[in-house]
């Protein structure tokens, strides 16, 4: 099957497919970010929520392109402390002066000065940056609790005597945009609610069948029709399968990509792409993969054969 080069035709999902961005929008999509982009240049801290493998990342830097400012990114994990988020002393510089203009009578001059380096957030603050959080809830709570008053008054309180500046003040038009998993996945937090009531929270759904095939067509260069199928399939599993709680886009793509080359060739069979479905989505828990994998198989030929006749 030869790549998909897109089709602009109203009405059609992959109108929103754009190789040059290598970012794929829908209706729903531009809605959110158009949403995203109106709530942080208005000032707000926005929040994208979600299940893991839902592109909130994606998401967020995206929003954060269209502000139109500069983007600053942060990761969130377990070792961040208020020193990540305010700066910290790297060492020290201390230049000597030996002056010997009289032989006989020698003046040492030596000024010692902290060496301080900026964090991300505070170079973010001072040039108008716009900053994506990554997965905050991964830091602690006593962490992320510099933040509050940067989310209240725009101003970062530094407590190290090394530093500086005692109090840092947000250029107007700095901007933070936070992503984070559920709190009940390992190694996450929860979120104080003293935190949570500084930003506007956007919790994302799994996309459809149709934005799933967008991006995978976009990501792989499988073909409008291989990649609804595909997006179909994986979809139809996820509802049958009981307690089934992967990701359908994450795994959509990774099927993708493992059966784009065979079907770019034109060598791709039913069986190879059981087969790749039962091993991707049996590796994400899935109980009876292989029999859910050919269930969805029959289903959409059978939908197929309907539509056709």
């Amino acid at each position: 099957m030869p790549p998909y080069t897109g089709n602009t035709g109203t009405g059609s999902p992959w109108a929103g497919l754009d190789r040059r961005t290598n970012f794929f929008e829908d209706q729903a999509i531009r809605a959110l970010i158009a949403r995203g982009v109106e709530y942080a240049t208005a000032g707000v801290c926005l929040h994208l929520s979600g299940t893991a493998g839902l592109g909130k990342t994606t998401l967020a830097l995206r929003i954060a392109q269209e502000v139109g400012r500069p983007v600053a990114f942060m990761a969130g994990n377990e070792w961040l402390t208020s020193r990540d988020f305010i700066g910290s002393q790297v060492g020290t510089t201390a230049p000597t002066v030996v002056d010997r203009y009289v032989q006989s009578v020698h003046r040492t001059e030596r000024q010692t000065r902290d060496d301080w380096r900026y964090s991300t957030l505070t170079n973010a603050m001072e040039r108008g940056h716009t900053l994506v959080f990554d997965e905050f809830t991964r830091a602690t709570p006593e962490a992320n609790a510099t933040l509050l008053s940067v989310l209240e008054e725009g101003v970062l309180i530094s407590t190290d005597p090394a530093s500086p500046q005692e109090t840092i003040h947000a250029h107007p038009d700095f901007r933070i945009i936070l992503t984070s998993n559920p709190h009940d996945y390992v190694g996450v937090n929860t979120a104080p609610d003293a935190f949570l009531d500084r930003v506007l929270t956007l919790r994302l759904e799994e996309p459809g069948v149709d934005a799933i095939a967008g991006i995978i067509a976009l990501r792989t260069g499988l073909s409008a029709q291989a990649s609804q199928r595909l997006a179909a399939i994986v979809t139809a599993v996820r509802a049958a399968a009981p307690n089934a709680h992967f990701s359908a886009l994450r795994s959509a793509l990774l099927a993708a990509r493992i059966a784009a080359p065979r079907c770019v060739k034109g060598a791709l069979k039913d069986t190879d792409l059981a087969q790749i479905l039962t091993d991707v989505l049996g590796g994400r828990g899935v109980a009876d993969a292989a029999k859910h994998v050919a269930r969805a198989l029959r289903s959409g030929d059978e939908t197929k054969n309907e539509r056709a006749a």
